[in-house]
């Protein structure tokens, strides 16, 4: 990389994963001349969250469920592109999304790992599949691929997830020119009746209740971070929450449940267990330690330290040697009040009981399971050496569910989770319990309500922040680019990529796109000329509904990928939307009353974390469908998979005909009461609020 600076060879474009550019054309005095270069239309409308890689001039980037595109990173001409077979079943078992975040490219070979859990090599010159290999141990449990592979001495790793249901979390090395399984990493323990896999496994069982329902998976799954260090040939390994959230019914006993919530190396040539760090023991508030690993080496107590840096999920940036896990530092970057520090000696947390709702009593708790940072890439710039993360202020409401046999393929967190900005709907729309939090006196005790996003400076030797930029919106923390230039660049939800003096905060440039922007810029050249591209699509937690203040509510989720250059031209604009449509005339209703509510049960558990039924949002709105007029069309789509290339899975295993038709007969009640409304001039009323399993 430092011989060739107009390259982007891995997803953050050097081996520390620090998503910094040397690059300088585009600069603080000449980014206001950024403008538009070109763009590819994918003719997908999901979630986008990869950054692309380019090598030679050419640009190699992952899109929807593990699509492929190479494109000429010049013109934006499409060289080719690859569509892995898809039947999505696995979909079923995803809690956010068909993402993807990314291929890797080493030696003429694109990787990527699909949707269903194939991760392929594909020829860079056309596309062509070289090898294949399935991932999944279990394909009766809900695992998924969304992580990029990464290169990692002489394999290829991929991890999965799945914590949010019933899956059992590891990842998986492969041969680079075989596809060969070369070994596998198990993060939480298997049946403890049967022999561990390895020590590391023997370990992490006396961390669990030796007669916890191993059915329910245990989580820890590695879906996000992947690092290599190639001078110690360590691979560091990200892991999840645990499954079920509820410590009380994942490990009723108690532990600290290794290794979820944890950072874990191993040995990249063998998979052998070498150090790890957990950052929420037995943690129960869906704070993976999967946000990006970073790594550098920082001058701390006069000397260079060869360091790990995550800014995590619960409010923590953490930095650990490389070499011994050794934690050198653990400070709040958000409000956090689920602990009140972390004792730098021993490296625990000193939790805060007041927020254990595994006691029966509801609490409120910071940050929410969205986290103080997610998936969004932060940036290390080697200009200012402050760390650029996306940051999101939120907190959950939790409350206790009662405790429910597994069930295969379907989310049990073993909690209700109602987000701090429901907290501020009208009392009688909440939960009885939650009202005695929700007095003054009690919220005086908590960070503020006010729920928002920034863009956080972050100083990792002075352990503080420098300057923030303030978003409206809590789901609003793209991922970051730093640059040489003396600029940060981060797009928004709100469609505009903005260009930030990266020792200030002030911001030097707009450019409106029309499209959401989750995913993180980069920067590369070619012919001398500096380009920025991202791509732009909307998905991820919270997919399936619009945030305010998101564009695709105005202008659609088409997915692009959009380059930008000095001197270019207008950026074109996706076509605002047309008025939303009125609610059809629903049909008679069909079912019983007792059909009706156990309609709506199963709706919940199944098809309530992608249909939200709001009057515009990413997913078909079943109130408007005109499927619900014919019980066998119906069952065509939900059992049948009729729909299933627009993104819609098969139930067929899972679901019985009658199960559906009770479906049916609840999504025609709801239709017909929100037909009432809408004649009765209440249109656009707010909905009733379900909370189910995670799911308002």
């Amino acid at each position: 990389m430092d011989k060739e600076p107009g390259q982007w060879l891995t997803g953050g474009r050097d081996a520390g994963g620090t998503h910094f550019s040397p690059l300088t054309q585009i600069n603080r005095d000449t980014a206001a001349r950024l403008g538009f270069a070109w763009e590819l239309k994918t003719g997908t409308n999901r979630g986008m969250q990869a950054t692309p890689i380019v090598v030679d001039g050419v640009m190699y980037t992952s899109g929807v469920a593990g699509r492929v595109y190479a494109v000429d990173a010049a013109t934006g001409r499409l060289l080719w592109q690859f569509e892995p077979p898809l039947k999505l079943r696995n979909a079923r078992g995803s809690c956010c999304d068909l993402v993807n975040r990314g291929v890797a490219v080493w030696q003429g070979k694109v990787y990527v790992g699909s949707f269903e859990g194939v991760l392929y090599a594909l020829d860079a010159r056309d596309g062509r599949v070289l090898w294949q290999a399935d991932t999944f141990v279990d394909h009766q449990r809900a695992y998924s691929i969304t992580g990029a592979p990464a290169i990692v001495g002489k394999v290829v790793v991929i991890g999965n997830g799945g914590a949010e249901f019933d899956s059992r979390g590891y990842v998986s090395a492969y041969d680079l020119d075989t596809g060969k399984l070369a070994w596998r990493f198990f993060t939480v323990p298997g049946d403890p009746a049967r022999p561990a896999e390895d020590k590391a496994m023997a370990m992490a069982q006396k961390t669990w209740d030796p007669h916890r329902d191993t059915s329910r998976g245990g989580g820890g799954n590695v879906w996000d971070a992947i690092a290599y260090d190639a001078k110690r040939n360590l691979v560091y390994l990200g892991t999840g929450n645990g499954a079920p959230w509820n410590s009380a019914y994942r490990s009723p006993s108690g532990g600290d449940n290794l290794f979820i919530d944890s950072i874990v190396a191993v040995n990249a040539s063998t998979g052998e267990y070498v150090w790890h760090y957990q950052e929420t023991p037995g943690g129960r508030w869906d704070y993976d330690a999967t946000p990006p690993i970073m790594l550098a080496t920082l001058h701390i107590n006069g000397a260079d330290r060869d360091v790990l840096m995550q800014a995590s999920k619960n409010g923590f940036f953490y930095v650990l040697d490389r070499g011994t896990g050794e934690l050198l530092a653990a400070d709040k970057f958000v409000a956090a009040n689920w602990t009140k520090g972390v004792d730098l000696k021993t490296g625990r947390p000193i939790v805060n009981p007041d927020v254990d709702y595994t006691r029966g009593k509801p609490v409120i708790v910071f940050p929410s399971g969205v986290g103080g940072h997610n998936f969004n890439p932060m940036s290390l710039s080697a200009h200012t050496g402050l760390v650029y993360i996306p940051t999101a202020h939120s907190g959950q409401a939790l409350l206790q569910d009662p405790d429910t046999p597994h069930q295969q393929e379907r989310m049990f967190a073993g909690v209700q989770v109602i987000f701090a900005t429901q907290l501020l709907l009208p009392p009688k729309l909440l939960p009885p319990a939650l009202r005695p939090l929700l007095t003054p006196e009690h919220l005086k005790t908590l960070p503020s309500m006010d729920m928002h996003a920034s863009l956080k400076a972050w100083d990792p030797a002075a352990h503080k922040v420098v300057w923030e930029h303030r978003y409206p919106t809590f789901m609003d923390h793209s991922g970051v680019l730093s640059t040489a230039g003396g600029i940060v660049v981060q797009g928004s939800i709100d469609g505009h990529l903005r260009v930030f003096n990266d020792e200030t905060g002030a911001v030097i440039k707009e450019i409106d796109t029309g499209s959401p922007l989750i995913a993180a810029p980069m920067t590369y050249t070619v012919n001398g000329v500096q380009y920025i591209a991202i791509l732009a699509g909307s998905g991820g937690g919270g997919w399936n509904f619009w945030m305010p203040g998101n564009v695709a509510a105005e202008r659609g989720n088409d997915n692009r990928i959009i380059a930008f250059r000095l001197d270019g031209g207008p950026t074109p604009m996706p076509p605002l939307l047309g008025p939303i449509a009125p609610i059809p005339a629903p049909p008679a209703q069909a079912g019983t009353a007792a059909d009706i509510a156990a309609g709506g049960k199963l709706f919940a558990t199944n098809c309530a974390g992608c249909h939200g039924n709001a009057d515009r949002a990413a997913v078909p709105d079943l109130r408007r469908s005109g499927f619900i007029h014919d019980a066998s069309a119906f069952e065509s789509v939900v059992r049948g998979g009729a729909l299933e290339k627009q993104g819609m899975p098969a139930w067929d295993d899972l679901l019985t005909s009658a199960q559906v038709e009770q479906i049916r007969d609840n999504m025609i009640s709801v239709a017909r009461e929100a037909y009432a409304r809408q004649q009765a001039g209440a249109a656009s009323a707010p909905a009733k609020v379900q909370f189910k399993e995670g799911h308002p």
